[in-house]
């Protein structure tokens, strides 16, 4: 499922729970169940986003590994490839950067939801 579908889910199956016609017991148990679900599915997207946030690190990591070919170059380099293959692995980290970044704003909204969440109780 995508993140915009998925987002929206939990209100809309809250909107339809409203209209279902539950005695008080009834309801506060489904109340329950969906808090508990919605704090699941709440950490296991926090541990996504953090674990694709350390392979974002580890793939910069080792893009500086092959930059560091950098130092051996001469401003009379030959082989002016080089500069385009160096420039493609400075895109590749700007970009891991980003989604790493991304995921770490992300996590921060998952967490301030659920603190949200947690002191409306």
């Amino acid at each position: 499922m995508d993140k915009s579908r998925e987002a929206g889910l939990m209100p809309r199956v809250r909107a339809l729970v409203s209209t279902l016609d539950l005695d008080c017991e009834c309801r506060k148990r489904l109340d329950t169940a969906l808090q508990r679900f919605e704090a699941l599915e709440n950490r296991r997207e926090i541990r996504r986003l953090l674990l694709d946030a350390r392979q974002q690190a580890d793939r910069i990591s080792a893009l500086l590994d092959f930059a560091g070919e950098l130092d051996t170059l001469t401003t009379e380099e030959q082989d002016i490839t080089v500069f385009d293959e160096i420039a493609l692995l400075f895109k590749e980290m700007k970009n891991a950067a980003a989604c790493g970044a991304e995921d770490m704003a992300r996590i921060r909204e998952h967490r301030a939801m659920r603190e949200g969440s947690a002191s409306q109780r």
